[in-house]
């Protein structure tokens, strides 16, 4: 074996450590959220913080110790726990496979993460060039989570969840405003003891104060209110437009090309029998 092919066991080795430690990482975040808020509730802080001095300036006083995110990104934490179970096999393969230079283990390990890269190409493309394939499967999702919104002065754990989304992001719905009509638990029919005549959540109004008019039918408009700004695209954009992530995934997508070079090029100077001890 030549010194490449040492060179590259050691790579391989060293590189599927590292995937191996991120995959428990991911596990373990995946686990935390659906744990739920209890374990995670420091990082809630802030949008109780902000949902309470919004709260403060509508002249309402609204019990949110019940605040949980957990609703809104529980499939984002089953993806991370599938996803790192995943990669958390693939990358105890190729460190065995590297190791032992098992050449069935390395065969496995090569087709298993060169389908698992060609897939993730396919899809970073799909999420950057046209993001529409990605909305679909992810924004009826979220608008599932509005099932039981019932306003302002809810006290559900999802509807204080997107009353603080909404006051942070500023933003009214997945889409916008229209993500409320129909729903069985909204509008009220009246607020802070006033009777009103909603158009949008009170929260989705971009001043806060006493007066509910920025959200009533007829004297809301996009000047007074986010109701056309929806959570979504802020949150997407937010997300996927950050340099770490764009950062994460060129790294992520270059270790997993490296990787696969290395196995090739160890299976390629090995001897042509299949080897299993």
């Amino acid at each position: 074996m030549g010194v490449i092919s040492i060179v590259g066991k050691i790579v391989l080795v060293v590189l599927n450590i590292l995937i191996l430690l991120l995959s428990l990482i991911m596990i373990a975040i995946g686990i935390i959220i659906i744990a739920g808020k209890d374990v995670y509730n420091s990082l809630l802080d802030k949008f109780e913080d902000d949902l309470q001095e919004s709260l403060s300036s509508l002249g309402l006083s609204v019990d949110t110790s019940d605040i949980s995110l957990t609703d809104l990104i529980l499939p984002v934490a089953y993806a991370l726990v599938a996803l790192g179970i995943v990669m958390g096999a693939l990358a105890l393969l190729g460190c065995i496979g590297g190791c032992y230079t098992l050449k069935i283990v390395l065969i496995v390990y090569t087709i298993a993460t060169g389908v698992i890269f060609l897939a993730q190409v396919i899809i970073v493309i799909l999420v950057y060039a046209d993001k529409s394939a990605f909305d679909n499967a992810v924004k009826p999702r979220l608008k599932d989570t509005l099932d039981s919104y019932s306003g302002i002065e809810g006290t559900d754990a999802k509807t204080l969840a997107w009353n603080a989304l909404m006051n942070y992001e500023g933003c009214c719905g997945v889409d916008n405003y229209q993500d409320f009509q129909g729903l069985s638990t909204w509008p009220p029919t009246s607020v802070g003891g006033q009777m009103v005549n909603l158009q949008t959540p009170v929260i989705c109004c971009r001043t806060k104060s006493a007066s509910y008019a920025c959200a009533e039918v007829g004297t809301a408009t996009t000047a007074n209110n986010y109701l056309e700004v929806g959570c979504y695209d802020k949150l997407y954009n937010l997300i996927m437009d950050h340099a770490l992530v764009i950062t994460i995934i060129v790294l992520i997508l270059a270790f997993q090309f490296v990787m696969l070079f290395f196995a090739i090029w160890i299976l390629c100077t090995m001897d042509n029998k299949i080897d299993i001890i």
